[in-house]
């Protein structure tokens, strides 16, 4: 009975774990699709990428204490603390990829359009691979399963238009 409990509940922390990296990634293509080339530096653009996912990863952490706070009416102890800051840490880990591409870019290995453009290439990747992952999960037909994952890659596109929309 321990064993099985140990099991789900190490599921769902890589559930976790996994929604807040899809989190993240939906936000930093958000931001990716926002930054003009022409007229950002790659520091810029690197201190932009940056700050978003240590300010997601802030606001998680917070949010994450104060719900503690409000449900239990107590602080979080501090194991749980702990294990916020990795459950939370997969909003640092998706800012990795981009800002290797815009240091290549400051490097001059290529232009920080095409690191931003590749950033982007890869997290759209990320989101249909998670996507036909997700469809393939539910042991649906192939048919199906690409009709989940298009699905699921449109729905994250309009997320991230309608961010986009309202920055601008």
């Amino acid at each position: 009975m321990r064993r099985r409990r140990k099991e789900v509940l190490d599921a769902e922390h890589r559930v976790e774990l996994l929604k807040e990296r899809i989190y993240a990634t939906l936000a930093l293509l958000a931001v990716l699709l926002t930054l003009d080339a022409a007229s950002t530096s790659p520091l810029k653009a690197s201190v932009i990428v940056l700050g978003t996912a240590l300010s997601l990863w802030a606001a998680s952490l917070v949010a994450g204490v104060m719900a503690y706070r409000v449900v239990m009416q107590q602080n979080t102890p501090e194991h749980r603390f702990r294990r916020q800051l990795v459950l939370h840490s997969p909003l640092l880990a998706a800012a990795v990829f981009p800002l290797l591409m815009i240091g290549f870019a400051a490097a001059g290995f290529w232009s920080l359009a095409a690191a931003i453009d590749v950033a982007i290439g890869a997290l759209m990747l990320f989101l249909l691979g998670w996507s036909l992952l997700s469809a393939r999960a539910l042991k649906v037909s192939r048919p199906m399963t690409l009709v989940l994952a298009v699905v699921e890659l449109g729905l994250g596109l309009v997320i991230i238009w309608l961010k986009t929309a309202v920055e601008r």
